[in-house]
């Protein structure tokens, strides 16, 4: 198994309000976990010798975006993010960058909020948490 240091080689794209892809990468330092999650169902019957589970439909997950806050026109987070908090947008993930044939995660996410923070003396950052809003696929590039 491969591992890949995601610092600098991430490729993070968010569809702003008018729906143009907009590339955060070089301002986005973390993406929580994103990728596909089903809901587990118990199916176990009365002769069963040991639980057993069906997977069930896709699960709504979360995931949180956050790094260097930047207010850019048009470009930077703030631009992009603080237009769609409430709006269901598209999301594209690429782990290790968005060459061909790289992982892709993409689908589309309903972003619940965007924050900024700062403490004296240190960078102002920003934090957006997404929830799925339809099916993510897990391609390629």
């Amino acid at each position: 198994m491969t591992g890949y240091a995601s610092a600098g080689r991430s490729y993070v794209a968010v569809a702003d309000a008018d729906g143009t892809m907009r590339d955060l990468s070089p301002w986005v330092e973390r993406v929580s976990p994103l990728g596909q999650a089903l809901t587990g169902r118990d199916v176990t019957g009365v002769n069963d010798a040991a639980a057993r589970t069906a997977a069930g439909p896709t699960a709504a997950q979360e995931f949180t975006l956050s790094g260097r806050w930047d207010d850019t026109p048009e470009i930077g987070p703030d631009a992009v993010l603080s237009g769609v908090v409430g709006h269901s947008v598209a999301v594209e993930y690429g782990p290790v960058g968005s060459a061909s044939g790289q992982r892709r995660v993409s689908g589309t996410f309903v972003c619940l909020s965007y924050r900024i923070s700062s403490r004296a003396g240190e960078p102002v950052r920003f934090e957006a948490t997404f929830r799925q809003d339809g099916l993510v696929e897990l391609g390629v590039w």
